[in-house]
């Protein structure tokens, strides 16, 4: 799958670069905040993006609704230290498939992979 990551963090950055690289992934792309992501998302195309909740620009929640309204078959991971039940669904509602707490493990990461994974196989199999 085709992976962009967004976290104003650089080593966040590399960690995941390095976690979905090693699941056999491909990041496409690396950004310190949200909003060159939105402007070359159609030209990317990624299968997942990560998203931290807390960004300089764009707030990861305000990134996930633009994204799935561009793209709304991308998967957006929000990854954040930001943990609250009411933050939790609140990321849920802007259509994110998914969020990991900080500090995350690449158990965690290969984990929602997985699930992304199992849902695209389930749609592919009913279109069959």
């Amino acid at each position: 799958m085709k992976v962009c990551i967004v976290d104003d963090a650089q080593f966040i950055r590399i960690m995941l670069k390095d976690i979905f690289t090693s699941l056999g992934h491909q990041v496409v792309a690396e950004f310190p905040s949200a909003s060159p992501l939105i402007e070359e998302i159609e030209d990317l195309k990624p299968d997942i993006i990560t998203l931290d909740i807390t960004m300089p620009d764009i707030d990861g929640l305000t990134a996930t609704r633009i994204i799935k309204n561009i793209l709304p078959e991308t998967h957006v991971i929000i990854i954040s230290a930001i943990s609250q039940p009411d933050i939790e669904k609140e990321v849920k509602k802007c259509g994110a498939f998914e969020f990991i707490r900080k500090p995350f493990s690449k158990l965690a990461i290969e984990h929602v992979i997985k699930q992304i994974e199992k849902e695209q196989n389930s749609k592919n199999g009913a279109v069959r």
